[in-house]
């Protein structure tokens, strides 16, 4: 009874000291006795973390509802341009209602947005349709893989940001906009080439078997690439959803009149749509980023370290002494809260991520699965900055209790297994948004406190 006393009174005391301790900068310690027995509840904050940049290998952007087309230009990250493959598809194409004598009047695309956008949005923004000459097949997962050398975000066969089809580089059309993002009204209208449109118009009179019978349609028209031209200073998202329009006119048999009409078709499935993604990091502290040479201390990049959504770069953290740390003195663990800082503004058209996660990588640098906090919850949110208590930077703080005494447990740990701080995985896959973590006292701005009881 004794004991059992002893052991909820300590508990209770992890919780209220807890709040105390955590609402301090600083705690040399406060000792406790409990049936003569003295408890040391302390906090540390300076353990030694290791931290630097990481390019993941080239991630999947197929199936994410997303087109995104445009590029940024950026010092600190270099530039990224970012282009658009899919299908099209003449599953819903409807031809018995097609006047027997039609004139064929002209070719359009459809595309909308869907409220993301990235860089700036003020300058003009070329983009340029072309016709895809080469089959847009997903790529197998490679079967000599042990299960834990696959990406947490990886299932099945897919399409990386990486991949490159054929196509031709006369485009079927193209248009200049001042892209206006966040309009729900605003359409993107494409006039296509009239040779193409005078084909399928002369296939849909024909009724072939092209436009009747999809596979055969797919062989015969591979697809279609969305791409900017020229120099682009933003990022925008359209949805994955799309019309293509055959517009012809015809004499109408009732009064004689001239008549119109238009034979519509769609996207095709949302496997073969995805991302393409390309980088020149040239000129930037992160130039020797590459699938070769995949992280970077951030030593070499002025004690800064960093994330974009797409690119796969992400933060790599280890803790080489955490775990003799905890091993040692009798400590019990209370508390580990990891905090991220960052002087990026909340104001401007390159704002932080909204929320961050952790994900757990194996040797090799592969994230394997996705932290979960104490409360069940995987993601941080950006807290702005504020001059109130000497806190100047905005931040992200993440409740890693869990994780760390899993890791302190852990047998057959390896010291080169570590934590990776990126966006959320949606935003991961689909998204521009980047993060530069902050230079505090030469070195990256990233804590891990440390609440503990020694007894």
């Amino acid at each position: 009874m004794k004991n059992l006393i002893s052991k909820n009174l300590i508990h209770l005391l992890f919780c209220c000291c807890s709040v105390f301790i955590l609402g301090c900068k600083s705690v040399d310690g406060l000792t406790i006795d409990i049936n003569d027995e003295k408890l040391m509840i302390n906090n540390a904050d300076t353990l030694t973390i290791t931290a630097s940049s990481f390019l993941l290998d080239p991630l999947p952007t197929a199936a994410n509802k997303k087109l995104l087309v445009g590029g940024t230009v950026d010092e600190q990250f270099g530039q990224v341009a970012v282009s658009s493959y899919f299908r099209l598809s003449a599953s819903d194409l409807s031809l018995e209602k097609l006047p027997d004598e039609v004139t064929y009047d002209s070719l359009s695309i459809e595309l909308y947005y869907n409220q993301y956008s990235y860089g700036d949005t003020s300058r003009a923004l070329r983009l340029d349709i072309h016709r895809v000459i080469q089959d847009i097949e997903p790529k197998e997962l490679p079967i000599a893989l042990e299960d834990d050398e696959y990406p947490v975000f990886v299932s099945e066969a897919t399409l990386y940001s990486n991949r490159t089809f054929d196509y031709d580089p006369i485009p079927l059309g193209g248009i200049k906009i001042i892209p206006r993002p966040n309009t729900k009204t605003d359409t993107l209208r494409f006039r296509l080439d009239d040779i193409l449109g005078k084909q399928l118009l002369g296939l849909a009179v024909n009724k072939d078997s092209k436009l009747v019978n999809n596979d055969d349609f797919v062989e015969y028209f591979k697809g279609l690439l969305l791409r900017s031209d020229g120099a682009s200073h933003a990022v925008i998202g359209l949805q994955d959803s799309l019309k293509l329009r055959i517009h012809y006119s015809y004499d109408n048999e009732i009064d004689g009149k001239k008549a119109s009409g238009a034979l519509m078709l769609g996207i095709g499935p949302s496997k073969y749509q995805y991302n393409q993604i390309t980088a020149n990091r040239n000129n930037t502290n992160l130039a020797d980023l590459t699938f070769d040479n995949q992280e970077i201390a951030s030593s070499k990049t002025e004690n800064k370290t960093f994330i974009q959504g797409s690119t796969g770069i992400v933060t790599r953290l280890r803790f080489p002494t955490l775990r003799s740390f905890l091993s040692i003195d009798n400590k019990a663990l209370s508390k580990a809260t990891l905090i991220i800082e960052t002087e990026q503004s909340g104001i401007g058209n390159q704002p932080p991520p909204t929320s961050l996660i952790l994900m757990a990588a194996n040797k090799y640098g592969t994230p394997t699965s996705i932290v979960q906090g104490a409360n069940g919850n995987a993601t941080a949110v950006y807290q702005p900055n504020t001059q109130s208590g000497g806190v100047i930077n905005g931040r992200y703080e993440f409740d890693i209790t869990d994780y760390v005494s899993k890791l302190i447990k852990q047998s057959g740990f390896d010291e080169k297994q570590s934590l990776l701080l990126t966006l959320p995985t949606k935003d991961l896959l689909s998204s521009v948004n980047r993060l530069i973590i902050a230079n505090q006292q030469n070195k990256p701005a990233i804590k891990l406190n440390i609440l503990y009881v020694n007894y």
